[in-house]
């Protein structure tokens, strides 16, 4: 059927909202797996893995339809106050890596890659980071925090992808969509 919305496999708010900016039609559907890390499992196999399967679940629930679906590299979220205390020590005055597996898929037809990035935190004060804490923002977010948020304040740089670190590499998924010629359908260009 032309013109069906695309179908994300996922329930990220801060996905929902990057599709939602770019006017690409699309519902959620989002699969029920385990995404438990195998042991001795790296990073950027996990989400690739992760998305991979998600994309397949929702593709065998809707054949013939575009499935995206994405996975991050999981920091987790804060448990309280103390853990997003410890989660923003550990990250201050250092480098961490954000990967995101991204994979497009309709039926046999499977697109997967993953993203990285690098994110360079600022030196912060115990002061800072109790003041992070006390805006609520760090507390429902992986790493506790949000570089397109408050958290952007202590982010001295990044390298890659800025809407990555968000949750969805966004450059590389409309490369995707354009190798396939699906953007032109799904803006009715």
């Amino acid at each position: 059927m032309p013109n069906q919305p695309l179908i994300l496999a996922s329930s990220s708010p801060r996905r929902l909202q990057l599709l939602q900016t770019l006017r690409i039609p699309f519902e959620v559907h989002m699969p029920n797996i385990d995404e438990t890390m195998f042991p001795n499992e790296r990073a950027d196999d996990m989400v690739l893995r992760l998305a991979k399967l998600k994309a397949s679940v929702i593709s065998a629930q809707f054949p013939g339809r575009w499935i995206l679906s994405s996975d991050g590299h999981k920091l987790g979220k804060p448990k309280n106050e103390q853990d997003a205390y410890d989660m923003l020590k550990r990250l201050q005055n250092r480098v961490h890596q954000v990967c995101t597996g991204l994979c497009l898929q309709k039926d046999d037809n499977i697109h997967a890659l993953v993203e990285t990035s690098n994110v360079f935190f600022r030196p912060m004060t115990d002061k800072q980071i109790h003041w992070y804490i006390k805006t609520g923002e760090p507390m429902d977010k992986a790493g506790a925090y949000a570089i397109q948020g408050t958290g952007g304040l202590f982010i001295e740089h990044f390298e890659g992808s800025y809407t990555n670190i968000m949750g969805l590499p966004i450059e590389r998924m409309i490369e995707l969509f354009q190798q396939l010629d699906l953007l032109n359908n799904w803006l009715n260009l």
